[in-house]
């Protein structure tokens, strides 16, 4: 029998492969993607080819509450492409997608945008009635031309971004589960700018450029959709629903990164951003377009540093996280690797920084800043290959394995590697104090021996001791481990989670404010209490619809877990 994650993955494939074969989108441009099946060292190196535009829209799908842009001129098929997929991915009909679209216009108001006030119950009562519009309430949204949006239009759109929710008089709309797709032309003469904190919201973008003549060819091929239109049972079919989509996120979330592919995520980042001279984050006046890099011993042509002027946010680096974990599952890797993130990255960096302007207009590039990203991956990941040993010597003192010589050999790294010396260096030297040995012998100890108690304690004298030697990665650790040893994953059904979510309550009384939330899905719900976390995901309301249960933390969880077990097998 076919797992659910198998046919699910299916399902995405046969999209990209119908919007081709369909005459909807054609774009010769790929994007390459490398991986292994699994996590084993002699594992086979497969290459899986997307289509670059297509395959990205896609993928945004593919992570909960995503916002991506599509960059490029007018008449690229940017806003029909994100209807076509729209149907093919939530089952609803071109016309209620058609509905949900925001277009952009300087004179576009709060009123025509988010809400507006039912006039009947105003006059007569004055009471204030707020009727969302479907923008707002809809799953699938998007935002034609949002270079057109004016300054204060964009601050309501970022309250959506950043809260998950929009405000109308009153009233407050959550907007907990959807898919974000905004369409941005550069060269409209129309065009507002757009900050750096709101480009920053948007986790992933494409440029799509102009098709060449072999597109051309297939495009005018195609049936005129302006005499026909679209057939929506067979040219356009509804292959996923909403539900199907929750699902998804729930099962790529689950997906693992390699050590060494959390390692270079890390370290991708960081390259665009540090500076030992200033932090760019805070720098108002000197930049690197104005001298911040004369004399400077890391400005080289092959550093990253000397060709950024924005620094790459927090955001960036867990946007890279979620959409290499839905780049996993998609491709059907075992593991998130470090190829994954590197295809990925410089789709999900390109557009929310800057660059120094002489770099971009230079041969080969022209402007082309999808490229020049390209090409700063290259040089990090040629940098990251070089760190491998000092990479070693920390995860070494990580692990309470002191060397007098470590100290030594990250200095002389340093001297021609900015994050050593930033970072690493300064890192080994808390590492290497006595108390952080001691203590992660007693938290390896702990681990083999399968110890919850023990780690607990761990975990509790951590807390307490707010001074101690890297207390946030060994906190980190024992959590980890704690989670490893008490997670149990229950796969309910919504008929299941509404006698369940009953025995939790009664077992954990504060929780039941929050549980009862979840009967109206979907939901996504953390919830912690000491020594335990649980993680629900109810996907819908209907008697069979999924429901992902995780229990994990402590003497709690193990506690909770068997109450539970016993109340399945009756």
């Amino acid at each position: 029998m076919t797992p659910p994650s198998d046919k699910l993955r299916e399902l995405v494939t046969n999209i990209i492969t119908t919007v081709e074969t369909r005459g909807l989108f054609v774009h010769s441009t790929d994007l390459e993607i490398k991986y292994s099946e699994s996590s084993s060292a002699k594992s086979q190196v497969k290459t899986m080819r997307l289509p670059l535009i297509v395959g990205t829209c896609v993928l945004n799908a593919l992570v909960p509450r995503s916002a991506m842009l599509l960059v490029g001129g007018h008449g690229g098929g940017k806003t029909t492409l994100a209807k076509v997929l729209g149907r093919m991915m939530t089952g609803k009909s071109l016309e209620a997608i058609e509905d949900g679209i925001l277009r952009g216009h300087p004179q576009l108001t709060e009123e025509k945008m988010v809400a507006t006030l039912k006039p009947g119950p105003l006059m007569k009562e004055g009471v204030e009635v707020v009727v969302w519009r479907a923008f707002v309430t809809g799953f699938w949204k998007i935002i034609d031309e949002v270079n057109r949006l004016t300054p204060h239009a964009q601050n309501i759109l970022l309250s959506l971004l950043a809260e998950g929710e929009v405000k109308y008089y009153d009233d407050v709309k959550r907007c907990e589960e959807y898919c974000l797709y905004a369409t941005l032309n550069p060269a409209d003469a129309g065009t507002f700018d757009l900050g750096p904190p709101f480009l920053d919201r948007f986790g992933i973008a494409v440029p799509i450029t102009m098709p060449t003549v072999s597109d051309l060819e297939l495009i005018l091929a195609s049936r005129d959709e302006r005499l026909f239109g679209y057939d929506e049972l067979w040219q356009v079919p509804a292959l996923l629903t909403e539900e199907d989509l929750l699902k998804i996120w729930n099962l790529a979330d689950k997906v693992p990164v390699s050590q060494e592919a959390s390692e270079y995520l890390r370290a991708l980042v960081r390259e665009f951003g540090a500076c030992i001279r200033a932090d760019k984050s805070q720098s108002s006046g000197l930049t690197v377009e104005t001298g911040l890099c004369d004399g400077c011993h890391f400005n080289t042509a092959k550093s990253v540093c000397n060709k950024v002027i924005i620094p790459l946010s927090v955001r960036a680096a867990k946007d890279l996280h979620r959409y290499a974990k839905a780049v996993a599952w998609l491709v059907g890797a075992q593991e998130v690797s470090t190829e994954i993130v590197k295809s990925i990255a410089p789709l999900v960096f390109w557009h929310r920084t800057r660059f120094v302007r002489d770099e971009t207009e230079r041969s080969p590039y022209y402007g082309n800043i999808y490229a020049f990203t390209e090409h700063l991956v290259e040089l990090a990941s040629a940098r990251f290959a070089q760190r491998a040993p000092a990479v070693t010597i920390i995860e070494d003192l990580k692990q309470g394995k002191e060397s007098n010589q470590a100290l030594e050999d990250l200095k002389e790294m340093a001297k021609s590697d900015l994050l050593v010396r930033l970072d690493y260096a300064e890192y080994a030297k808390e590492l290497k104090k006595s108390r952080y040995s001691k203590m992660v012998q007693n938290l390896e100890k702990g681990i083999r021996s399968r110890d919850v108690e023990g780690l607990t304690k761990i975990h509790e004298e951590l807390i307490r001791e707010t001074d101690f030697p890297n207390r946030s990665m060994l906190l980190k650790q024992v959590s980890d481990a704690l989670h490893k040893l008490t997670l149990t994953q229950f796969e309910l059904t919504f008929e299941q989670w509404q006698d369940i979510w009953t025995t939790i309550g009664v077992q954990y009384p504060k929780l039941t404010p929050i549980l009862k939330e979840t009967l109206e899905p979907p939901k996504r719900k953390v919830l912690r209490v000491d020594g335990l976390t649980l993680v629900i995901y109810v996907t819908g309301d209907s008697p069979d619809s999924s429901v992902f249960l995780e229990i994990s933390g402590g003497s709690e969880a193990v506690r909770l877990k068997e109450v539970l077990n016993s109340q399945l097998v009756t």
